[in-house]
């Protein structure tokens, strides 16, 4: 299944990547990896949570299709892995008196497709700035589950039944490109992604909640100028 969907993601890619080329007025490549934190939100009231590791990496392409002045503008899109960890605690479940602690792993492969916009300070240096969405499958991970007296139950293996497939979500990133030579650039940058897809199948809860995902994190890229 993981290696249907990695060809059917480079090939969406392509489909989409080859007539935005043909009319760039400018192509940036990219590979990118890095770490940060994720977090999740849940309109459960009981639910408690800290932040715990993000880390992922990806490639990325930068179509520039419009000059104002100085500004170019364009659009992105990539294909990345996201690692995400998260630690929460359910108060007074399954019974008051009773906490749930879980410490659990999701990992995703996600398309973040955005507006790009590459502004110049100097010779060397350019800012780059992207938002817009990204679309993300979950590929799976696991959970562990721990009680303030109950037994520990064995770890759990997330999969369809118990984690919605896909997500939906925001993009950002903000960073600069700096210049090394020969249409090489070192581009380190801060990524912010939401999800706004509920992640859980709350067949298992006694209450349904909407349960989603975030992260932050610190990324270093490697970039190729095509044209």
């Amino acid at each position: 299944m993981r290696k249907t969907l990695s060809v059917l993601i480079l090939l969406g890619l392509a489909a989409i990547a080859l007539p935005m080329a043909a009319a760039a007025l400018g192509l940036d490549i990219e590979a990118k990896a890095g770490a940060g934190i994720a977090l999740g939100a849940t309109d459960n009231s009981s639910i408690s949570g800290s932040p715990r590791i993000a880390a992922g990496g990806g490639v990325g392409l930068d179509f520039y299709l419009v000059n104002l002045g100085p500004i170019d503008l364009g659009i992105a899109i990539g294909g990345e892995y996201s690692y995400l960890t998260f630690h929460s605690v359910w108060s007074d479940f399954p019974f008051p008196g009773e906490d749930q602690t879980t410490d659990a792993v999701y990992n995703y492969v996600n398309i973040p497709i955005a507006l790009v916009c590459r502004v110049p300070i100097n010779e060397s240096i350019q800012v780059v700035v992207r938002a817009g969405g990204l679309i993300g499958y979950f590929l799976d991970g696991t959970a562990d589950v721990t009680f303030t007296t109950l037994p520990t139950p064995p770890r759990t293996t997330l999969n369809s039944d118990n984690t919605i497939r896909w997500e939906y979500g925001l993009h950002f990133t903000a960073g600069a490109d700096i210049a090394l030579g020969s249409g090489i650039s070192l581009a380190p940058a801060i990524q912010f992604d939401m999800g706004l897809t509920d992640t859980s199948v709350n067949s298992a809860q006694p209450t349904p909640s909407k349960d989603t995902f975030w992260s932050l994190t610190a990324i270093v890229g490697i970039k190729y100028k095509v044209l």
